[in-house]
This record gives structure tokens, C-alpha cells and sequence, in this order.
């Protein structure tokens, strides 16, 4: 995986994942909190945020999960973190991306005007 610049054009190919939190994760990749990476197939753009003992996925887009598993896992085994967290709108993309994987639901955000957000939890330990 690469760290990359924010563009223009990462934040337009960001913006399906975001969810109207545009202008917070920008200023957090822009500060240094979260961090914006491409994996190495050039198919999936990824905001990361490290929280104690996880590698927090708060948004992903592009295409290729499955193919990029492994290499997000390795990421995250490198720098040492024991739980690599997603955040989502789309479960159905995330288990198939997953699959196989031992990929826990952890939480539901139960949302009034929009899709549910959704907590899954990797334990790297279980890898």
C-alpha cells in the first residue's frame, strides 16, 4: 500500500464512502489523525485512523476488496495493531470483500433517514 496526497480527484472517488462527513475526514487526513492510502492494485482508496490496539478503516472506495484483503491485513499486522475495524453502509460489499476472513459484527448505528451504519471487527490474532 501507498500513502498518497489528497486531490481533488481522491476526494471525488472518496465521496460515495464518506456520508457527509466530507469535511471532518478531510481535516483529519490534512492533520495527520487519519491517513489516505491506494493498495497497490490501484483499485481501492482507503482513509485509515489508528485508535489504540486498531487500524480503523473509516472509508474505503473503489473496487478489488477481496483482492486487497491481504495486503490491508499485512498493513496492519506491520504496524503492529492487534484489530482492524470497519466502518460501513454496505455490509453485503464488505462480507463478500471479506469472506472468509474472521470478520465480526460488533455494533449497529441504527440511522432515522439513512442506511445503518455498520461495526465489523478483524481480529489479527485469528489470522
Amino acid at each position: 500500500m501507498e500513502e498518497i496526497a489528497l486531490t481533488s480527484h481522491v476526494m471525488k472517488v472518496l465521496k460515495p464512502a464518506l456520508h457527509g462527513a466530507k469535511g471532518t475526514i478531510k481535516n483529519e487526513i490534512k492533520r495527520g489523525i487519519s491517513w489516505l492510502y491506494l493498495t497497490s492494485n490501484k483499485a481501492l482508496y482507503l482513509v485509515l485512523r489508528p485508535e489504540s490496539n486498531q487500524l480503523v478503516v473509516v472509508a474505503a472506495a473503489g473496487a478489488r476488496l477481496k483482492d486487497s484483503a491481504k495486503e490491508i491485513i499485512a498493513f496492519a499486522q506491520q504496524k503492529n495493531f492487534e484489530f482492524i475495524r470497519f466502518h460501513t453502509k454496505n455490509p453485503a460489499y464488505l462480507k463478500k470483500g471479506l469472506a472468509g476472513l474472521p470478520l465480526y459484527l460488533i455494533e449497529t448505528r441504527k440511522a432515522l433517514f439513512n442506511k445503518n451504519e455498520y461495526i465489523y471487527l478483524i481480529d489479527l490474532r485469528e489470522v
